[in-house]
């Protein structure tokens, strides 16, 4: 793709469009729907077992998923947007079913086909970025797509509430038909350029092509620290969540009220923060805002160790969202440096699924440092020690991230 050119404001809507989605599906089901199993189940477990499942198939699908999407192509819909078309409606139908079911056992089967098509989904449409997006452009696309996960959480967690309790079934259906509108939309308005033909991958087994995949990683030091960095960051923030409001009724006193209006600030915070990061990245470098960004969220992280009063969290946790805003932003359009254009979906694929891992091991750590802590810290200090351990993962990664900074500043 040229260089100079440049990718309009409407364009960048469109293409990120499906984040906001798949974005408020996801705070959907990990909110409401363990409400709704509640009533077929009163064991935890089993709950968390049924809207934990989303680790199994973030560790399985998309590798494979990945290396399918960069050996194929469609005179039609190209290379990415087939996986899109195949899985969307699966992710709405089984959002659709979810609050009918009459039992546990359906509830989370719908569940699994949610989170196996969303990992379907996703690894081809992450790709489909690079392969649209001007090189001057991918860090205002990647800022945009953060400002639609930041509406997603808004979408998924306090409008699809005030819709939950006048029937439940309603902002399950309004979500799934989101998610095949704006597929419609991207799948639509989105033409993909079809690659060269040394470009396209040539055609062993697919299993031999994954295990390609891996040695390239095991080769390239790059990748690799990169890899594990990026676990990190995700890390950060998959383990914050199950336990922030704990932090903020347990450890600061606050209502429930003024809980969710923090949330609230965090959110807008988090918005309007990947929209500037982005731009900025473009503007001044990938690496070099990232870094920025690391730094204030581990002052953030520090801050919130330490603070007792819950005045304090409302000056604290807008430089938490700046940070942790821009370090969710900016990691896929650093990667893109790194990715050879003919393998973009199998390296997409490895990064969801450290992705997945993060959200798999990081609330079993930050859930031991919380037990830990127990005995030493009381009155509900104890959960304040999760910004202790998201604060160690983000020192941990500038160590990773340190070679890491070379990229050229693009003309704009």
């Amino acid at each position: 793709m040229d260089s100079v050119q440049k990718m309009g404001v409407r364009r960048m809507l469109v293409l990120t469009l499906p984040t906001l989605g798949f974005s408020t599906a996801l705070s959907l089901v990990t909110m409401y729907l363990p409400l709704i199993l509640e009533r077929f189940t009163s064991s935890a477990t089993l709950i968390g077992f049924a809207i934990g499942g989303e680790g199994f198939f973030s560790f399985l699908i998309p590798v494979w998923v990945g290396v399918l999407s960069d050996r194929i192509w469609t005179r039609r819909w190209g290379r990415r947007r087939p996986f899109m078309i195949f899985a969307a409606p699966f992710m709405a139908a089984s959002l659709i079913l979810a609050p009918f079911q009459p039992g546990y056992l359906p509830i989370a089967i719908s569940t699994f086909v949610f989170f196996a098509a969303y990992h379907f989904y996703t690894p081809p449409y992450q790709a489909l970025m690079p392969d649209v997006t001007p090189a001057v452009n991918q860090g205002r696309v990647q800022g945009f797509q953060t400002f639609m996960r930041g509406g997603g959480l808004f979408m998924g967690m306090v409008v699809a509430g005030f819709l939950f309790y006048r029937w439940e079934p309603l902002p399950f259906i309004l979500c799934g038909v989101l998610i095949m509108v704006f597929t419609y939309l991207t799948v639509v308005k989105i033409r993909e350029p079809e690659p060269e033909f040394s470009q396209l991958p040539s055609r062993p087994s697919l299993m031999e092509e994954v295990k390609r995949v891996w040695q390239s990683t095991r080769q390239n030091r790059s990748i690799q620290r990169f890899m594990v960095a990026s676990f990190l960051w995700e890390s950060t923030l998959a383990g914050l969540r199950p336990f922030i409001l704990l932090y903020f009724t347990k450890s600061l006193g606050a209502t429930e009220q003024v809980a969710g209006l923090l949330l609230g600030l965090v959110g807008v915070t988090y918005m309007v923060a990947g929209l500037a990061s982005g731009f900025l990245a473009d503007k001044y470098g990938r690496s070099r805002i990232m870094r920025v960004g690391l730094w204030i969220y581990l002052g953030g992280c520090v801050f919130g160790f330490f603070i007792k009063d819950i005045k304090w969290a409302f000056i604290f946790l807008p430089i938490f969202g700046l940070g942790a805003s821009i370090v969710l932003t900016l990691p896929y359009a650093i990667l893109i440096r790194y990715m050879p254009k003919q393998h973009i979906g199998q390296f997409t694929g490895i990064f969801s699924m450290m992705r997945g891992l993060a959200n798999i091991a990081a609330p079993v750590l930050a859930g031991g440092a919380v037990d830990i802590a127990g005995s030493y810290l009381h009155g509900g200090r104890e959960y304040s020690v999760i910004w202790l351990v998201s604060g160690l993962m983000i020192a941990i990664s500038l160590f990773f991230f340190r070679h890491t900074g070379k990229d050229e500043v693009l003309n704009v």
